[in-house]
């Protein structure tokens, strides 16, 4: 299954050892999840990595090393309606290249999260992890 990281689930993976998202990280491996990005994404943590916290920015190199690092994409051949421009990279993104999108951005996501855009699953990392779990697909190291 491949999993398209939001900037927010990677900032909250680098800064609490303890969270959902970080779980992502650590039972990707075991679980046989692609941890899919794009470089927008990639330069959205790496503006906003210093605002989290210095241990954050030294968790930062061990969590890029699990991403898969694909192309971004600004547009999509599909009808959608969506408001925020900075975040369409995001979403389009995601539709082209996981099966779900990651994120804890409730505010840009409010409509989508929890529900599907086109194919393509939205969830927060605790909600998908819970899917996972209740559906005997959950592995553990």
């Amino acid at each position: 299954m491949r999993l398209f990281l939001d900037t927010n689930v990677l900032l909250s993976a680098c800064g609490s050892a303890k969270g959902a998202s970080r779980q992502i990280i650590e039972l990707a491996a075991f679980n046989r999840w692609h941890l899919v990005v794009t470089p927008y994404v990639m330069s959205e943590v790496r503006k906003n990595i210093p605002q989290v916290s210095p241990a954050a920015l030294l968790e930062w190199p061990a969590i890029q090393a699990h991403l898969l690092v694909m192309q971004d994409v600004y547009s999509i051949h599909l009808p959608a309606v969506f408001s925020v421009p900075k975040d369409r990279p995001v979403l389009f993104g995601a539709l082209a290249w996981a099966d779900v999108l990651l994120t804890l951005d409730k505010n840009d996501f409010q409509d989508l999260l929890g529900s599907n855009f086109y194919r393509l699953a939205i969830l927060k990392p605790g909600e998908f992890l819970k899917r996972e779990r209740e559906a005997g697909r959950l592995n553990m190291p």
